[in-house]
């Protein structure tokens, strides 16, 4: 045992890793399948918007900014000079150790709200407050970034509470604004011909081409004719109009049928619905080096290289038989490239970390071998 031990810690050092591909045969199984139009893309306008605005919170028994805070005092004293109480001066407020000045913040859903309507708020310290912890956020205008629009999208108010007491200077207030005007979004518009027609927008993650043009070329069949979709032999370009047009790789501009321009929701959501089969995924490798985590999509690929990575050797050369060992076994073929999930996986018998993995990848990337993307989250 202690001489595979040794064995093994000298292939660590001084191992040459022989990575071979693997047959992708063509009648293979597409990576992407049937997805939902719904999970991967989303129509124009609708999406999250954000209020914010500075507030107070009282109560705080003496966990506060303290009156020598002067962002702070300053709110403070206007606040009560406003209800009818004036300081003569901020001197009057250095004990105020029960206030503190916060940022107040608030997400609206993405399909939009209504007057009236009820919605979470998120408070934070901006002063040396200890915690807000019991306190009670005072009544708070809460309005849009732009400094040039003046309106007040909702009031907040309410007693805070603290999801993580490991950071008591944050906490919420759960339906703690009401809104005080419709805040909704427009989908459907028309062009300069008064065809009313909707944008779609695919999520860019998966935006490609490819992806564009598959989904468009799905949604195109809500237009074809029944005899075209039972396949009469009719040329379809040339009699079927194209309701959906992929203009870049993330944007579909959709014409709503004129039949249907009555009832565009019922159109829309038809078109959520549909169900299309995905182009194989582009090879991507995602590398989060704070938590350690490495993911790979698509066909990643690797051309002949010899890199070495803190003092192990990595040798790709897929027309080389490697050394049946029980650290490292892989089957050959006669190809071109090697596969990054074999080495991943060579490496996952070696034991060697994700940092010494995540280096490798790249110095693979850097001698130019590595046929796939990065991403660093």
């Amino acid at each position: 045992m202690k001489d595979k031990t040794n064995n093994l810690t000298h292939i660590r050092s001084l191992l040459t890793l022989f990575v071979t591909a693997l047959v992708i045969m063509a009648s293979a199984v597409p990576a992407g399948g049937l997805t939902r139009i719904r999970d991967i893309a989303r129509p124009l306008g609708e999406r999250t918007n954000k209020l914010w605005y500075w507030g107070l919170v009282m109560g705080l028994n003496g966990k506060g900014d303290g009156g020598d805070v002067l962002i702070m005092a300053r709110p403070l004293m206007t606040m009560l000079q406003k209800m009818g109480n004036p300081p003569l001066h901020l001197d009057e407020l250095k004990n105020a150790k029960n206030v503190a000045l916060v940022m107040v913040t608030a997400e609206l859903p993405r399909n939009g709200v209504c007057s009236g309507d009820e919605i979470n708020i998120k408070v934070s310290c901006v002063g040396k407050a200890s915690s807000l912890d019991g306190g009670i956020l005072v009544m708070t205008p809460l309005c849009s970034a732009n400094h040039a629009d003046n309106t007040i999208y909702a009031w907040a108010q309410g007693q805070i509470s603290i999801p993580n007491t490991d950071n008591p200077t944050s906490g919420i207030i759960k339906n703690g604004a009401v809104m005080e005007v419709d805040f909704l979004h427009n989908f459907v518009d028309q062009d300069a011909n008064g065809r009313a027609y909707f944008d779609l927008i695919i999520d860019e993650d998966i935006s490609g081409w490819q992806t564009a043009y598959e989904i468009a070329l799905r949604i195109n069949d809500i237009n074809a004719p029944s005899a075209l979709q039972a396949g009469s032999g009719l040329d379809i370009e040339a009699d079927v109009q194209s309701i959906a047009v992929a203009h870049d790789p993330r944007n579909i501009r959709i014409y709503i049928p004129e039949k249907r321009a009555g009832n565009p929701a019922g159109f829309i959501s038809q078109v959520m619905r549909m169900v299309v089969d995905l182009p194989d995924p582009e090879a991507t490798i995602v590398i989060n080096e704070r938590t350690g985590t490495i993911a790979i999509t698509g066909n990643v690929e690797i051309t002949p290289c010899s890199v070495t990575v803190t003092g192990l050797m990595i040798r790709i050369d897929p027309q080389v038989k490697p050394q049946q060992t029980q650290w490292s076994k892989f089957d050959t073929v006669k190809e071109d490239t090697a596969k990054l999930d074999d080495l991943i996986a060579a490496l996952d018998q070696l034991n060697v970390s994700v940092k010494q993995k995540i280096d490798v990848i790249y110095a693979l990337q850097a001698a130019g071998s590595l046929r796939a993307r990065i991403r660093v989250r």
